[in-house]
This record gives C-alpha cells, structure tokens and sequence, in this order.
C-alpha cells in the first residue's frame, strides 16, 4: 500500500551530457528560474529521440544549465511507459517501471534504486517548476543507453547503445575501439600577437577521440577532453589576444576517467568556431574577425543613443574615464566600414564623440559626458546598444584617477559618525551617512568601472543614506572633511595598514576537496580560517579572507588579490592518502619566487615558522616543510605565500584530532602565533 503520494508527471530531468558548438541550429531564447534567481537563456537547440523517434517540446525545451542539457521527463515518462509519483512532504518523485523503483530527492546528490543507494554527480533539482536529473543518473537508474549525435545535436535514448557515425562530424565522436591510456595535453599555442589572426590551439601526444564545449557564460569558452591527462601549467597570461585574457587548466575524474579541462577566459562574447586538426591531436579555437557597418548617435526624448551594428559578435568592453569622464568602448578582433567623425549635434547628455582604431584590430569609441549621467549598455544579435541620460545622483563626484569620491558641503556631515561595514567577501564595502542625505545626494548608481570599483551604489534604508562601494579589488576607505566638501579616499590596505595578511581557506562551494571519516575539507578549513582570523583581531595585523563562508573563488582570483593586497597569504588545506589510511601528519608548502629577498620574509621562511609552530602545539607527524611548483596558489603569488595540509583526513587519528572544535582551536592559535612571528620578526615591504 503506498501512502502520501500523489500521480504526476515528471516535468524535466538534467542531462550531464556536455555540449559541443555546433554552426547551424535553432536559437532558443527564454528565461529560466532556479536557485531564486532569473537567469537568460540563449542558445542552439537540443533535439531528443527516443528509440529513433524525435520528440516535440511541449511547454519547455531541453536546455543547457552549468555545462548540462535539461531533458523534458514528461515526453520520456510518456514514451518509456513509466510511472511517477511525487511525496510533498519529503520532496521525493519516485520514477518506476516493470523492473526498477527508482527514488530522487531535491537537493541531494544520493538517489535509491530498488533500495540501493547510488550517486549522481549533481543533485536533482528544480527549474521553472520542473525536477531535473543529471543524464548519467537517469541511464544508471532507468538503465537507459545514451548516445550523443553532434552534428544534429540530438541525444538519443534507447535500447541500442550503438552510436550512429555522423557524416561530417564538428566533435569526434567516440570510435569503436577507443583507447584505455590517457592521453596526454601537453600544449597549448597562442596567436603570434595581439593583431595576428586569433587561433588556439590544445594539442595532445595522440589523438583526441572525445572532448565536450561546456557552456558556462558568454565569457568563457570550456572544453573538457576526455580520458586525458595535463602538462600545461595552470594558468597562462601571455595569450598575445585582447579576446582571450587567460587560459586555465584543471584536471578531474569522471566515473574514474581523468579529465582535462580547458577554459578560456574571454573579454568579451566573440564568436569562434571549434575543429580538429586531420590527425585528431589538436583542437583548434578560432575567433571570427566582424566587420563594424554601422554606427550612430542619435537622441531618444530622454536618453542619448549609440547602435554599433557587426556582422557578429562584438565582445565589447565597456568602462569609463575621468577628468574629463568619458565613456570608453573597446570592440576587439574586428574592422570597421565606418566613418570615424561622428555629430553630437541635438544631443543631450553626450558632449563630443570620437571613434578610430586603437590597434590593428579593436575599435574603440569614447564618448565624453556629464559625470552626473547615467549609462546602460547591451549586446543583441551583433549589435550594441548603449543609452545616456541624466542621473538621479547629484552634488557628488568621482575621481577614477585617484579614487575619492567628492560630496558636496550641501548639507553639514558629521564624519566621525559614519559606520563602515566591510563585506569585501561578498565584493563591496558600505559607508552609513547619520542621516538622511537622499534630498542632497539622490539615489542610484554611479559606475566606475576601473580596476579598483565596478560601481558606487547610492541608496537609504532605515533614515539613513548608505554608500555601497561594489569592489573589484579589496580597498579601505578613508574619510575626511575639506574645504570642498567630504571626501572618501578609496585605498589599497597596505597604503593603510603596515601588516596585511590574506587568509584563504581551501576549496568551498561546489569544490569539497578532499573527505575521510566523515570530514569535508572545505568545511574543517573554514572553520580553522575563521578561528585564525578571530585569534589575529587584537593584533596589529589585518586580516582579509578570500571566503567566510560555503563559496568557492577561483584560485586564478584567489591569488590576484594576495598580490594586490597583501603581505603574506596562508592557504588553509587538509590532506589525503586516498584508501592509505596509513599516511599522517602535517606539512607546509611552498614555492620560491624570482622577488625572494633573502633580508625579508620570504615563502620558505613562512613556512619553516608555520610548520614549528604547528608541530610544537598539534602533535602531529611532522612531514616537513616542501617546496610545490604544480600549485596556481603558489605560483601565482609574487608575495610570500604557504599551502598548509594541516593533517590526513584518511588516518583516523589525524581525522579524529582535527574533528574536535578544542583541536581546531589549537591548531587556529598557533597558525595565528606563526604569523604573528613572521610578520614581528622579518621585514614584509
């Protein structure tokens, strides 16, 4: 008898199948709800046949979320004869045919088949009212075969697992007798320069038979090539492209597959086209040149109107510049067929326009302006759109040069009453006015753009004006009365503070790191970092974190802001022998850095300090100090930086030491007092 259920169907289950691009396909534009947010959804359509038989969309159509096609369950449900019940008290929906009861829970990454617990790489969720399941789940579950058709960009679920050999295939698909051994990447090739033809290349030591674009944003381009292994140094800068800022590079496990991921980090959305070269050993990214055919300024009633039309993307960078302030566009990869002198005349709020080449290959297009007006841009379809009009903020001023913000002496102030609330974790850093100042200041958005602040947010809450500084780099802010008016200096920390530490607690968010006995990594280190942190509050040291809570920064940003804003950075890690639950102890890691002065605190000291302190109060098996060069975190620091592995979440005696909140106490004290140490007894700047 079953009890508390009530019939449905399933609407949609996530497929974990990553995509690849594909030059002619249907667009699907839509809007898509989950995680309480609204997210824009544009991209080439996805078409599903069941045992050869292509199904039509209903209300939704299968869409791409984080690197994974949605599939609609409803049709499948329909076409495979299962039944599915839903219980509203434990956000159950229970999938079943003639030979298997399958249970997926909301939120969990555990499902049950036929009382046997399973699991799935991502954890069902619901989008647009809909419950979604990653497609490795739905086969083991349903033991359905899944193939992927590129060409076509189709998924075919059935009986058969044999895959139809695509004519003239874009991805590769899998061949017949593939091979077991990894394959190894082990270069990646950049443009000649910034005004050469812009073509990447992944190379590997034999062919590449399976390899997946995943979509993540319009600013990056992801590939994850299959049952590979990687040589390529984590992170590359020297791309000689301004559309291409970085490439990275990771390695994971897929089902016990080594994986090689790939990312490109864009300036913007550009459009490319992905080939392999008649070997199979290189994929081969090129990014399509546009050519600009239009271009114009016009006046809108209340808003001034600039239109850039391309023969595709633009990938269009925008930000702004001071004294005067101008609004500053730069479109890369692209030539013009346009006049370079445009008329501001009957225009409101745009005061003189220039436009030309800047390079050999980015137009660029400035626009001078009011500071006091407001600006709002997009890319459709290749053309940008960009509107100017008058601001709701006034008697305020922003110098991008020396970044103080101006307010006028309209209305007296009381500095010494201002309340800072500093949520650099989160990206911005408020100021509450004692009062309210909206009559004198306005309200909304001033944007910056520069590489200090995306944008100053205006606003009152509670009778009070706040001052929300939206950050692109950790600052302090300093605030002083003058005969102008109130200034608010926007600094970096060491400008304020003689001693600044960035505390980074390892992995977070969708990242665990590693687990044993029933411990997370990415847990166990927040914990320790905050205690470090509290411990360091009555020092002379400041302290930053790169997280305070469940979110993961990538370690490329992780270490950027070390090298802006700090003196010394302490990475937070617990470790692992995988199934040796033998391995224990403590080490810190290292690297030695080409600015190493041997009179200052270098890494190697740091870690040295670290390791005795740790050793002297935790009691672990000392491990040493080591020096590590495959490390993005060490690598990319030019400031002394550590990685400690505090202990092996694999040996039960380290796991069962490090599980105890006194433990962690310990170990967050002499962290602290390690510190402490460096920064008292060696010279920092």
């Amino acid at each position: 008898m079953k009890v508390g259920f009530k019939r449905l169907f399933l609407s949609a289950f996530a497929i974990g199948m990553m995509m690849t691009n594909v030059a002619y396909a249907k667009k699907i534009n839509m809007n898509l709800f989950y995680d309480g947010k609204n997210h824009p959804y544009n991209a080439s359509e996805v078409k599903i046949n069941i045992d050869g038989k292509e199904l039509e969309p209903e209300d939704m159509p299968p869409v791409i979320i984080e690197g994974r096609t949605v599939l609609p369950m409803r049709l499948i449900a329909k076409a495979l004869g299962c039944e599915v019940l839903w219980n509203e008290d434990t956000k159950q929906a229970f999938v079943m045919n003639d030979d298997s009861t399958v249970a997926f829970t909301l939120g969990s990454k555990k499902g049950i088949k036929n009382g046997k617990e399973f699991t799935m790489d991502v954890p069902a969720m619901v989008v647009n009212d809909r419950t979604m399941l990653p497609v490795r789940a739905l086969a083991q579950a349903l033991d359905l075969n899944i193939t992927w058709d590129d060409p076509n960009r189709t998924v075919n679920i059935g009986s058969d697992n044999t895959p139809t050999t695509p004519t003239t295939p874009t991805t590769p698909t899998t061949p017949t007798t593939p091979t077991t051994q990894a394959i190894k990447v082990f270069q990646a090739s950049v443009p000649t320069s910034a005004t050469a033809s812009q073509v990447f290349t992944i190379e590997a030591d034999r062919a590449i038979y399976s390899y997946d674009e995943v979509y993540v944003d319009d600013g990056r381009v992801v590939i994850d090539i299959q049952n590979a292994t990687s040589s390529l140094s984590e992170k590359i800068t020297a791309t000689n492209s301004n559309i291409v800022t970085a490439i990275r590079t990771a390695q994971h496990d897929s089902n016990g597959t080594p994986v090689t991921r790939v990312v490109f980090d864009l300036s913007g959305k550009k459009n490319k086209t992905i080939t392999q070269s008649a070997d199979k050993k290189k994929i081969i990214i090129t990014f399509e040149q546009s050519v600009i055919d239009e271009i114009s300024l016009t006046n809108r009633g209340d808003a001034d109107k600039l239109v850039v039309g391309a023969s595709g993307s633009l990938g269009a960078k925008v930000s702004t510049l001071s004294n005067p302030q101008r609004i500053v566009v730069d479109i890369p990869n692209v030539q013009s067929k346009v006049e370079n002198e445009l008329s501001t005349k009957g225009l409101s709020y745009i005061n003189a326009a220039r436009t030309g080449m800047y390079d050999a290959n980015t137009f660029r297009i400035v626009l001078e302006i009011g500071q006091l007006t407001d600006f709002s841009w997009k890319e459709e379809n290749g053309e940008l759109t960009l509107e100017v009009k008058k601001s709701t903020l006034e008697n305020l001023s922003y110098d991008s040069a020396s970044n103080i913000l101006t307010l006028e002496n309209i209305k007296s102030l009381d500095v010494d009453r201002i309340v800072k609330n500093d949520r650099h974790t989160e990206g911005y850093y408020e100021l509450t006015l004692p009062g309210n100042y909206e009559s004198v200041y306005g309200y909304g958005t001033l944007k910056i753009g520069n590489d200090v602040i995306n944008n100053i947010l205006v606003s009152t809450k509670g009778g009070d004006t706040v001052i929300r500084f939206n950050q692109n780099r950790y600052s302090e802010y300093v605030v002083k009365e003058t005969k102008n008016g109130y200034e608010i200096a926007v600094k970096n920390p060491k400008e304020v503070y003689n001693k600044v530490v960035l505390l980074d607690a390892g992995h977070g968010g969708n990242d665990p790191g590693t687990s044993g006995n029933g411990l997370v990594e990415k847990n166990l280190a927040l914990a320790v970092a905050l205690k470090v942190q509290k411990y360091l509050e009555s020092s002379d040291i400041k302290v930053y974190m790169t997280r305070d809570s469940d979110t993961r920064p990538e370690n490329s940003l992780r270490a950027k802001t070390a090298n802006q804003i700090a003196d010394l950075m302490v990475s937070i890690h617990m470790n692992s022998a995988g199934t040796n639950t033998t391995a224990n102890g403590t080490e810190t890691l290292y690297q030695v850095h080409s600015n190493d002065n041997g009179s200052k605190l270098t890494s190697l000291k740091a870690a040295e300090i670290m390791q005795s302190n740790l050793i002297q109060a935790f009691g672990t098996t000392n491990r040493g100090v080591k020096r590590r060069t495959d490390l993005l975190i060490l690598n990319g620091t030019s400031i002394p930086a550590i990685l400690v592995e505090t202990c092996f979440l694999s040996n039960p005696g380290d796991a069962i030491k490090i599980s105890s909140s006194t433990n962690q106490d310990i170990v967050a004290m002499a962290m602290a007092k390690a510190i402490t140490e460096m920064m008292d007894d060696y010279t920092v700047r």
